[in-house]
């Protein structure tokens, strides 16, 4: 259907005669019947006016159906996502190909391309090859980054483009790239920015998503019942291999005075105390690695790279490990030992 037919049946699905219409788009009532004889068409600053008056978007307008497009689309990707099952990169860069010279700007589609080129520039025997085809993945990303809004794609092509700016050695632009990563709920950001670095660097890099690692699964754990906080001092001391827990002994301090709670909510009054002393101990070693003006290192070998300072930590309250052990014993959960002599040691320690 030419604009011109099209025009026509809208015009009369919407009730109007020719000369209603030019009086709407303010044209003469010779203009609209040669768009409808076919002898000319309407200047394009109609083409929005008449959308608004039928109500239609352009492309109803034009005639440019989406149904080919769409179910084009739909076999492409079906074929392109059976690849993966079967492994074929060459006829997944056969489809990438085809999508994109059959939607130029596509984005998707280029993402898709550069993939496949990435992986494919292994098979070149040739250096000069293997070099190029990455370079061309490489420009690929670059425009995927520079002209997608979709996070998703985005996030591909950003993982895909450090991956291979650091097979060329591109380890700064990389790790520009690198910055640009969300913090999504795939490969996080640290780990996309760890293929930039190198040596000591990549080592601290390494050692810092340990230590953010160790604090996530401590609060996920979480202190609900004895088997959690066994749990929580474990993992701890399977990092903290060497009783330098610094900020760490904080979390113990919590950990044994939880544990103290429950023994005396059921009745355990001895290994209650018991626990309170080594909460205690924590307490005062957790206070004594939290002076101020003072730079603190750990010594376990899985952490030996970082360093951390009590004045850039935030706090949420005033007080000191033991003062929040001392006022929190004086609570409710262990009013059945305040008459113990053990407990009341405690104060004088």
């Amino acid at each position: 259907m030419t604009i011109g037919e099209k025009i026509k049946e809208l015009r009369k699905k919407n009730d109007l005669t020719q000369e209603k219409l030019a009086d709407f788009l303010c044209v003469s009532y010779q203009a609209v019947s040669k768009w409808e004889c076919g002898l000319s068409s309407p200047d394009i600053l109609l083409i929005g006016p008449l959308t608004k008056l039928f109500h239609v978007s352009a492309d109803e307008l034009l005639g440019l159906k989406n149904d080919g497009i769409d179910s084009r689309r739909e076999e492409l990707e079906h074929a392109e996502r059976e690849t993966w099952k079967s492994g074929d990169l060459a006829k997944r860069y056969e489809i990438s190909c085809t999508a994109v010279a059959e939607f130029p700007g596509e984005m998707k589609y280029l993402n898709w391309l550069a993939w496949c080129e990435a992986m494919r520039s292994f098979d070149f025997k040739d250096d000069k090859d293997y070099i190029a085809e990455q370079e061309k993945a490489i420009k690929h990303f670059a425009t995927v980054i520079e002209n997608t809004t979709d996070t998703k794609i985005k996030t591909s092509a950003v993982q895909g483009i450090v991956q291979y700016l650091c097979f060329r050695g591109k380890y700064d632009e990389a790790k520009k790239y690198a910055e640009m990563y969300p913090n999504s709920n795939g490969v996080s950001k640290e780990r996309v920015l760890l293929d930039c670095l190198r040596g000591e660097e990549k080592i601290k890099h390494y050692q810092k998503m340990l230590a953010n690692m160790l604090s996530e699964i401590l609060n996920h754990i979480g202190d609900g019942n004895l088997e959690a906080c066994e749990a929580q001092e474990k993992i701890i001391n399977a990092i903290i291999t060497d009783g330098n827990y610094l900020y760490y002994n904080g979390y113990l301090a919590h950990n044994y005075r939880k544990r103290a709670a429950i023994y005396t909510s059921n009745g355990e009054y001895e290994k209650a105390v018991c626990h309170l002393q080594k909460a205690l101990e924590y307490a005062i070693a957790a206070d004594d690695s939290d002076r101020e003006n003072t730079v603190y290192r750990f010594t376990t070998p899985f952490l030996n790279q970082l360093e951390f300072n009590p004045d850039d930590f935030w706090r949420t309250g005033g007080t000191k490990y033991v003062q929040d052990f001392y006022e929190a014993i004086k609570g409710t959960p262990f009013d059945k030992l305040h008459s113990r002599e053990d407990f009341k040691h405690l104060f004088n320690i």
